[in-house]
């Protein structure tokens, strides 16, 4: 007897709902899980790590606030002994753009004098005890969430300005952006896209699968409304009785479609012969993320696009101009914002971050390339 075909499917959903913030909850050990199940930064990181198209924006919104790295004209020390600024800097722009908040853990150094910071990945902390305002008091740290009991059980810290700060004991410094309704934890500021996030790694998926099987037929259903989960679960139950067959499709995508011009329709789908439907979807999910980071044009964030350097220099000039002012500015200054106040505080100037040369390098970019074809021969006509 033959092994049947195990079929697989994937659900990309392009209806014009809303993604509902994620709820937290008291946990009966002390911590407040972060979302339902407690590891929605790590569903994050695994959405990420599936969407070439965020991972490549998120890369370069932490390459422009790092920009040309922090100005040496003046002495500025060192967060701790093992990193200087620009390291710690990178880390804590990487979980901003990512998450929403950083953290960094503050120990008092034996001369009681300053302070070392020390980076700590946003995505092992969990809101321990507050006070009657909500404010924190208190973190637990775990390497794996998914693992808290017995040895792995979460350590505590106390929360930064809970109490005045003792030699050798870390405190966490804990900052998220404000967002209405949003207690304890914040969400990533393209939380609205994370639905398209995750079309985008199934897409990716559904290619390689089809990789896979040699580009056997697959099936595309379409479908005009957004039913109920309940009445999407019934249907993905029946196509999968039907389809689940040793000569079944080896994948089936579902997708709600957000116009009642399309009529349902089930289509045999060939890889190499619908190629515009794929790009179409393809398309819809890209604009949605990049419209998520407020970004202004996807060369920016190392995106192929409609703007390239050889013939729309001065478009992508005015997008880097209206992005950094707009959107890396912000982030930055609340990175320097926070950490100068340690920085000061320990007796050295106030932090600022060097601008990359980014127009400057353009223009040269276009002059070279001008001055290129200018000096080319034109071809005889014979």
């Amino acid at each position: 007897m033959k092994n049947k075909k195990q079929m697989g499917y994937s659900v990309i959903n392009l209806s014009a709902n809303v993604a509902t913030y994620p709820t937290f909850t008291r946990n009966t050990r002390g911590w407040i899980n972060y979302g339902h199940d407690n590891n929605l930064p790590q569903s994050i990181i695994d959405l990420n790590n599936e969407s070439a198209v965020n991972k490549s924006i998120i890369e370069n919104k932490v390459v422009y606030i790092c920009g040309a790295g922090i100005d040496d004209t003046l002495y500025c020390g060192q967060p701790n002994t093992n990193e200087d600024w620009d390291t710690l800097i990178e880390k804590i722009a990487k979980d901003y753009t990512t998450f929403g908040g950083f953290c960094f853990q503050v120990v008092v150094n034996k001369n009681g004098a300053n302070v070392s910071l020390f980076h700590t990945d946003f995505s092992k902390i969990r809101v321990g005890e507050t006070n009657e305002y909500g404010i924190p008091l208190s973190f637990y740290i775990s390497n794996d969430w998914r693992k808290t009991s017995g040895q792995y059980a979460p350590n505590q810290i106390k929360a930064y300005a809970s109490e005045e700060l003792q030699q050798g004991v870390p405190y966490l410094y804990y900052y998220k952006d404000y967002e209405p309704s949003l207690d304890y934890y914040p969400v990533p500021h393209y939380f609205s896209a994370l639905n398209y996030i995750e079309a985008d790694g199934l897409l990716g998926k559904f290619y390689r699968n089809s990789i896979n099987n040699g580009f056997t037929p697959s099936v595309i259903i379409t479908i005009p409304s957004n039913p109920s989960e309940e009445a999407k679960q019934q249907f993905n139950k029946d196509m999968t009785a039907s389809f689940a067959g040793t000569n079944g499709a080896n994948s089936i995508v579902v997708l709600y479609g957000e116009s009642q011009d399309i009529k349902p329709e089930v289509t045999s789908f060939s890889a190499s012969e619908n190629a515009d439907l794929y790009n179409n979807v393809n398309e819809v999910i890209f604009q949605k993320i990049i419209s998520a980071h407020r970004l202004s044009s996807p060369t920016l964030a190392g995106i192929s696009g409609s703007g390239n350097l050889s013939g729309n220099a001065s478009e992508i000039i005015n997008s880097f101009i209206l992005y950094n002012y707009t959107v890396i500015h912000k982030l930055r200054r609340k990175i320097l914002d926070t950490l100068n106040i340690f920085a000061i505080n320990n007796g050295y100037k106030k932090l600022a971050i060097k601008e990359l040369e980014v127009i400057p390098a353009i223009k040269e970019y276009e002059n070279r390339d001008s001055q290129a074809s200018s000096n080319t021969e034109p071809t005889p006509t014979i």
